[in-house]
């Protein structure tokens, strides 16, 4: 979007759509799926993706790419949705943190290979057509393989959608659709939607902040991501370790708190090698949490309620990290610069983590009881 004239507080503003537009479809997407099954929306999730990839690769239209790009966003964070429901379901108490850790390493390595492509198709565009890699019709050039492989992905979708459509552990009425723990689900929520503000401040102005503080192109900007997909892949599998050494409510709240202090220091350091470091180590840190905090979730509510809590969560996170991060990071980046921008998403780190301890320190879930014994 920078490639194509926008300002940062206006890319902030296009970033939130895909939020607000989930936060319209999110919860009927789960009621639905909790009756019918997964397949129709494996499948629908799966085909809107190819639609919208396509066409950012074909078409030049400001709007159109915005709307698309948002559409694809929604397409994935369908498919996101039905995740956790399905992993808590098949796994037991013993073995659901590995599962769950396992997952998301998983995620992680097909994120490393998108982030040395989203790198090396542009700058390979650049060169053939003697212009910026950075330039819109370089980049596109990128989304031109993001819709093969999306393409190449369906047919094991539709082999997954053949033997899942599994529904929850319970289902439940449309009309009792809304008749959940209210205030279990608010205590949760409440520190997702700080977390994702903080992130979402943080998190999609990454590559600006590299191409416009260090003048970086999107070749060494993939290389660099890559590198911390790399490591993001190992460390994910350490989270069952780390949440039998220190119990998952401790290791959730301070690697949340463990991220105010790393964001701060971004925002005021001009040396590269330092902030790669850092962005490295805040990745690492925040990651370990994230299978042990999905967890957290499916087990702190009853099995009738996972897929909405699922689809809450990911509505909530939506919000902040899609929605009111950007927008506001956007917003203090025009008058503030990153300094102004990135402090204030170190305090939302730093809240989010030390209210996570207040609501949940005492808590102790069936996985650690289990573990334990």
């Amino acid at each position: 979007m920078s490639a194509l004239g926008f300002s940062n507080d206006v890319i902030g503003l296009f970033n939130s759509l895909p939020a607000v537009a989930l936060l319209l479809v999110g919860i009927p997407f789960a009621a639905m799926a909790d009756r019918i099954g997964y397949r129709l929306f494996l499948l629908g999730g799966g085909i809107v993706a190819i639609l919208a990839s396509l066409v950012l690769s074909l078409v030049g239209s400001p709007l159109l790419a915005v709307l698309a790009a948002g559409t694809f966003a929604l397409a994935v964070i369908v498919l996101q949705v039905l995740g956790s429901p399905l992993l808590a379901q098949v796994s037991g108490e013993t073995e659901r943190v590995a599962l769950f850790a396992l997952n998301q390493s998983l995620s992680w390595a097909a994120a490393l290979v998108g982030d040395v492509l989203g790198g090396v198709i542009p700058e390979a565009a650049g060169r053939l057509t003697h212009k910026s890699s950075a330039s819109a019709g370089a980049i596109r050039s990128a989304f031109v393989v993001m819709t093969l492989l999306t393409v190449l992905s369906l047919p094991f979708l539709m082999r997954l959608a053949r033997f899942s459509a599994m529904k929850p552990a319970a289902s439940f009425p449309v009309r009792e659709l809304l008749h959940i723990d209210l205030a279990r689900f608010s205590r949760i929520l409440l520190p997702t939607l700080i977390l994702g503000i903080g992130a979402g401040m943080y998190l999609n102005f990454t590559q600006l902040y590299l191409a416009q503080r260090f003048g970086l192109t999107p070749g060494p900007i993939g290389v660099i991501f890559a590198v911390g997909a790399a490591l993001t892949v190992i460390v994910s599998l350490a989270a069952p370790a780390a949440g039998r050494r220190f119990g998952i409510t401790r290791t959730v709240g301070v690697s949340q708190v463990l991220g105010s202090p790393l964001v701060l220091s971004l925002a005021f350091i001009m040396l590269l090698p330092f902030a790669l470091v850092i962005m490295t180590v805040r990745q690492l840190v925040l990651n370990l949490q994230g299978p042990l905090g999905q967890v957290f979730g499916m087990e702190y509510v009853d099995a009738r309620e996972r897929a909405r809590l699922a689809t809450a969560q990911i509505v909530v996170s939506g919000i902040g990290i899609g929605g009111i991060g950007p927008l506001v990071s956007g917003f203090l980046q025009v008058r503030g610069g990153y300094q102004l921008a990135f402090s204030v998403s170190a305090a939302f780190y730093l809240l989010a983590g030390l209210t996570f301890l207040v609501l949940f320190g005492r808590v102790r879930l069936p996985s650690e009881r289990a573990a334990k014994g």
